[in-house]
Order: C-alpha cells, then structure tokens, then sequence
C-alpha cells in the first residue's frame, strides 16, 4: 500500500464517528459540525472521525480534535491525524488558536468528503 496513499482519507473505507468515546456508524455532515462546535476542556470532550479498511482492519486513517488542557496552547483546538505508516503508527497533530473554529470545521470538512488535507505545519507526535 502507497504510504502517500495512507496520508489521506480513502476514497473507498467507512466512516464512523467517536464523540468522547461514544462510536456512531449512522451520521451526517451536521453531526460532526455539531461536535466540533460543542468542544470544552476536559479529558472526554473528543471527536474522532476515522476509517478501517473492511478488507484488513490494521489499516486505518483518522482525524481527531481536541481542546488542549494545559501547556503554551492551552484551550487552544488540537487537530491530529493519523495512520498506520511502514513502520509503526503515526500521529501529526496542530494547535489552532481557540477563535479559529471555523478553520478545524473546514479541515474536518474536507477530511468527510475524502479531500486530500495539507498537513503543513503539522508535527509528528511520536
């Protein structure tokens, strides 16, 4: 499998959807928006968009947000994404200052339309 492939949403896998650890199969556009807006600091307030590959589970893309609870960003918006890359699990991950909601939402967005994202300014986690 193209590693380069693996660095975008696929065109083909399911969606589900984890709100602070709750999984949906069944959801909209409106529910993920919903979320994102509904965020607030605390270890449980999380969304997860992610997809298996039906054929083998062990490949897998996501995005994930979060309100940062302490440090120089703290109550600022993390956004991670990550795969399953040649060599272990990998995790790119961005702060987004607190008023640029509409930034994460376009981002998520276009992750839910399988649009290839630009992971600019995004750092390995691992």
């Amino acid at each position: 499998m193209d590693p380069e492939k693996i660095r975008q949403p696929n065109p083909e896998w399911p969606w589900t959807l984890s709100e602070g650890g709750n999984l949906f199969r069944d959801f909209t556009w409106a529910n993920i928006e919903y979320d994102l807006a509904e965020l607030y600091p605390d270890n449980d307030s999380f969304i997860i968009l992610e997809q298996k590959d039906p054929a083998d589970e062990s490949h897998y893309w996501f995005i994930q947000s979060a309100i940062a609870l302490k440090g120089p960003n703290k109550d600022d918006y993390i956004v991670g994404v990550g795969w399953n890359g040649e060599s272990g699990p990998v995790l790119l991950e961005r702060c987004y200052h607190w008023k640029d909601l509409d930034t994460v939402i376009d981002i998520f967005e276009r992750a839910f339309q399988r649009k290839p994202l630009d992971l600019t300014g995004y750092e390995s986690f691992f």
